[in-house]
């Protein structure tokens, strides 16, 4: 694949997949984060904005270097579809987490998420090891994420 092609390709799929997260998480979500009790650690909403901006960053720069590095191979392919996996949970995540207020929903998808995490850790080793390891400080966010959720949970939803 050509380095434009790869290039509009990857700005194209995050941007449409930041839209996608932005319509699920819809217009509430200052008044969503002011309602709940927060665990210990938590950063304030701009940080948050922030992290996003860091997630698609990455993503960004993976799926640019698979679609440059990846061959046409069902590994190849795999990876690819993990990628967009991830990006579509992600934006459920917001739905579920701030338009439906589901938060026992919002960590089980939560807990799910390094199913594919790791899958895709995996199918990188193999097809671009640069991008495996452009991938380790969001699976090392990750473990934060894991344990914010769960925190969240226990503090909000967790019957007493």
């Amino acid at each position: 694949m050509s380095t434009s092609y790869a290039l509009l390709t990857s700005l194209a799929t995050c941007a449409g997949a930041a839209g996608l997260e932005g319509v699920c998480a819809g217009t509430d979500v200052k008044s969503v984060f002011a309602r709940l009790k927060l665990p210990a650690h938590s950063p304030p909403l701009l940080v948050w904005y922030l992290i996003g901006g860091l997630y698609y960053g990455t993503f960004f720069f993976v799926l640019f270097r698979v679609l440059i590095h990846g061959d046409n191979s069902p590994l190849g392919k795999v990876t690819l579809g993990l990628i967009v996996v991830m990006m579509a949970a992600n934006a459920l995540w917001n739905y579920v987490f701030f338009r439906a207020q589901k938060l026992l929903a919002s960590v089980i998808v939560t807990f799910l998420a390094p199913i594919t995490d790791i899958g895709l850790f995996v199918c990188l080793t193999w097809v671009d090891r640069v991008a495996a390891w452009a991938l380790i400080p969001y699976l090392i966010y990750r473990l934060y994420s894991l344990y914010w959720a769960y925190g969240l949970w226990k503090l909000n939803g967790h019957p007493a």
